[in-house]
């Protein structure tokens, strides 16, 4: 009996649109075959493509194949003698894993693709028994040898001297788990590095004390210690990371800035090193942490609820104008433009970038990293930008009047912008700009909307508890005590949301070993988009405070933070106390 296709599969049962399928058809028709694999799956096609989800596909094969399947591969329910018989960089470079064994004494492996057959008979030889695929998202496997190959701090992944050039760039990406350098300052300095990688931080502070080195990491926005080093080695870590990072070791009086680059668990990351000499002796050093192969998420995948999501999909198909975001630093600015991107990025647009940093790699967009050393900054690669014949400009920030009225101009000649800046609130964006020195009739002119917006963790979802708060909470959140209490209230679901609290009941943290007794685990955003309607250009013609502003902004629609946040509470995703936190500046008097 002759297999049904896999498109046909997820055209019936994971809603997969024939439009769609066609689209995905014509470009594994077109796309070159890659060494070794012949031409790219169509599964994979889709995903990328973002027509079905990971866990659809998944669905889907082991439909088609008749095959198990499983959407999470826990690592304490996999045999790690078994699974550590195959060669990490070979079950990485196949997603392949062996989990365990059947009670007839078959090995269970888990696959993103069981077609691949020659693999599977490699992991059969090695294992030394029959093996019977499961089909598991080929995220989920990474994940999972990553952890079960994970060694303890006195034998973990081992660095190399080499020094780099001043980018970094020169050294040749080998993964710190497959090194094999004894030297104990190097295992302790690539095992901060690993673990840091292996529980999601965003930046490594490391910090000498008057008799220790302390370590702290930045997980979910919140700063944890994880470890600490005698004083004495205090000079020896320093001068290993300005090694890896292309500085200067003899210079400890002044702050330096740095590059590494580096494989680690199967990841290109790309970190940003400063040192700084302090009081206490020595110099202390932060490392800020960027996934190159990080998976670019949808905007829907942010946090936007669905009235949102209209809104900013109907403001990024204009064909001028600009899109301010605005937030302090650290508040997801940079991933919902590059949302944006990703939704309108078609061959028939020219898009073109300026960043600082360039944090990922988007295919299909000319992207430029801003370098102050040549004078290549915003408003001169903005200004060559004007000659490369772009539909839509990204500017990373607008720091300056020169970059504003080249920004602006470059809107109202036909060409969308998207930019950001540094304000509490999306009223704010305009003040700003007017502050600058920007005339209040090119803002009113220019300017399409403006989103605010600030992270918050995400709860996590396996010791999350509901609870009913009391009337103080309720009136926090800003809702009817009577609906809530009730369960008639009426609340905007958002996508990311799973099994919202029962009727009258929020979720609050509480903490398990899952989410390292913090009760949160990843994040969202939350939104204030302000349209610019006819009385808000009005306001900004006149040069209004940014209050009252606001104040015009709520009446006609719009939701601040605070509101917007609740939305996430209701939903089940955030705590009432984290959104409290996080719009603490932003409140509307």
């Amino acid at each position: 009996m002759a297999l049904l296709p896999i498109g046909q599969i997820l055209v019936r049962d994971a809603g997969l649109l024939a439009g769609a399928l066609e689209e995905a058809l014509a470009q594994q028709q077109a796309a070159p075959p890659s060494e070794g694999r012949g031409p790219e799956r169509l599964g994979e096609i889709l995903v990328r493509m973002r027509a079905v989800t990971a866990e659809a596909l998944v669905r889907g094969l082991a439909t088609q194949l008749g095959l198990p399947h499983r959407l999470e591969l826990p690592p304490d329910g996999i045999d790690v003698e078994l699974a550590t018989r195959v060669p990490i960089n070979f079950a990485r470079a196949q997603k392949m894993l062996p989990i365990g064994r059947t009670d007839d004494g078959a090995v269970l492996v888990a696959v993103e693709d069981p077609l691949a057959v020659l693999a599977l008979d490699d992991i059969g030889s090695i294992v030394g028994a029959e093996v019977r695929a499961v089909v598991v998202p080929g995220e989920k496997i990474v994940e999972a040898i990553n952890k079960v190959y994970a060694r303890s701090d006195a034998d973990l992944a081992k660095g190399s001297d080499s020094r780099e050039d001043d980018e970094g760039a020169s050294e040749e990406l080998v993964d710190i788990l497959d090194l094999t350098d004894e030297a104990p300052i190097i295992r302790w300095v690539n095992s901060l590095l690993f673990n840091a990688v292996r529980e999601g931080a965003s930046d490594i502070h490391v910090e000498p004390q008057e008799k220790e080195v302390l370590v702290r990491y930045r997980i979910d926005g919140a700063l944890r210690e994880t470890r600490r080093a005698n004083k004495k080695f205090a000079s020896s870590i320093t001068a290993r990371f300005k090694i890896m990072a292309g500085l200067n070791i003899a210079e400890k009086r002044l702050p330096q800035d740095g590059r590494i680059r580096r494989r680690i668990a199967g990841k290109d990351i790309d970190m940003r090193v400063a040192t700084a000499p302090i009081s206490t002796g020595g110099e202390r050093i932060t490392v800020r942490l960027l996934d190159k192969s990080s998976v670019l998420l949808d905007l829907a995948d942010v946090g936007f609820g669905p009235e949102y999501l209209r809104m900013m999909q109907e403001l990024i198909e204009r064909p001028h104008g600009i899109l301010l975001v605005t937030g302090p630093t650290g508040s997801g600015k940079t991933s919902t433009l590059y949302g944006c991107m990703a939704r309108i990025n078609k061959p028939d647009l020219n898009i073109l970038t300026v960043e600082d940093p360039v944090e990922y790699q988007l295919e299909g967009i000319s992207q430029v990293q801003v370098h102050a050393k040549i004078d290549l900054t915003f408003a001169n690669a903005l200004r060559s930008f004007l000659r490369h014949d772009p539909d839509v400009i990204l500017v990373g920030e607008i720091r300056d009047l020169e970059t504003a009225e080249i920004a602006i101009q470059a809107s109202l000649t036909g060409h969308l912008v998207f930019s950001t800046v540094h304000t509490n609130d999306a009223p704010g964006g305009i003040t700003r700009l007017v502050d600058m020195g920007v005339q209040p009739f090119l803002v009113a002119s220019s300017v399409m909307a403006i989103l605010a917006q600030r992270l918050v963790r995400k709860l996590c979802r396996e010791c999350r508890e509901a609870y009913q708060p009391d009337d103080d909470e309720i009136a926090q959140m800003g809702v009817d005590a009577a609906l809530f209490r009730t369960g008639k209230l009426q609340v905007e679901r958002v996508k990311i949301a799973d099994r919202p609290p029962p009727p009258g009941h929020v979720y609050r943290a509480r903490g398990c070993k899952a989410c390292l007794d913090t009760g949160y685990k990843g994040r969202c955003g939350i939104f204030e988009l302000m349209m610019m309607s006819d009385e808000v250009r009005h306001l900004a013609l006149k040069n209004a405070d940014s209050n009252e502003i606001k104040r015009a902004a709520i009446a006609h629609g719009m939701r601040p933070l605070r509101q917007d946040g609740m939305v996430k509470v209701l939903n089940g995703i955030t705590s009432i106390a984290e959104v409290l936190m996080a719009t603490e500046e932003s409140l509307f008097e």
